[in-house]
């Protein structure tokens, strides 16, 4: 059988909100099963900082680590041993395209800085080289997209990642597709190859068939993500979280 490239997103689509049980037994019963005839690589792509991400890892009691992950949705490492090893090339550059973007645009990142500052339920914290955003509520989350949308509407290079109540600002050639495909290239493993499962906004990057012909999302996702995934006829699984993903994973790639 063909190798695969399994890409999944962390919280929200492996790990539901039960942090203290097992880390998705059906997809590590799936990936386990399946491994027995095929040659299977998994990427984690997550917004997360790998040190975050290897602590909750070890809180669930993981019981495999993936090959690769995709850390603050633009930083690509591999894990070897348990320790992640950058991909100096590519981390290299995306620092220094990032540094540049926000040299270029500091006044703008002030504007947006001032503007939601003004908001009582909203939170600026610094994050990877710029600000961050943290929305305390729904009503919050719609005022700070409307303003950052209407502040970056002439700017394209600079895109606004979102997931849930956080917002983040990025280069706008450096997302969770982005990195998957440079993976891709360097396993030499095609979109005819992949699959790709996420639940929120700062996954549909990378939840296009340009990236990975095997689409999937849980019932939990964000209706942006259902929707997308459905258009491209993509897998909408009726169940949460990691019990979702081994779903639709059953359903493309049945265990022998």
């Amino acid at each position: 059988m063909k190798p695969l490239l399994i890409c999944t997103d962390f919280d929200g689509t492996l790990a539901g909100e039960n942090h203290a049980g097992p880390l998705a037994p059906d997809f590590f019963d799936w990936l386990q099963g399946s491994r027995k005839n095929r040659s299977i690589s998994w990427v984690v792509a997550t917004g997360r900082s790998w040190e975050s991400l290897r602590e909750v890892l070890a809180q669930h009691q993981s019981p495999a680590l993936p090959e690769w992950i995709v850390t603050v949705e633009r930083e690509i490492h591999q894990l070897k041993k348990g320790e992640a090893h950058s991909l100096e090339d590519w981390n290299r550059t995306c620092a220094e395209v990032h540094e540049s973007l926000f040299g270029r645009h500091g006044a703008i990142l002030e504007q947006i800085q001032r503007e939601v500052a003004l908001d009582e339920e909203v939170t600026v914290v610094p994050d990877v080289g710029a600000i961050g955003l943290i929305a305390g509520s729904q009503e919050s989350i719609d005022r700070t997209h409307q303003k950052v949308s209407r502040i970056l509407k002439d700017r394209p290079e600079i895109t606004t990642v979102r997931n849930g109540p956080y917002f983040r600002f990025a280069h706008s050639n450096y997302h969770k597709g982005s990195c998957l495909a440079q993976i891709q290239r360097l396993l030499d493993l095609p979109p005819e190859s992949t699959f790709i499962a996420g639940d929120n906004l700062n996954d549909l990057p990378m939840l296009r068939r340009e990236f990975g012909h095997y689409l999937a999302c849980p019932s939990n996702s964000v209706p942006e993500v259902i929707q997308a995934v459905r258009d491209q006829k993509g897998y909408v699984a009726s169940s949460e979280a990691g019990t979702g993903i081994a779903e639709a994973l059953r359903h493309y790639f049945p265990l022998v």
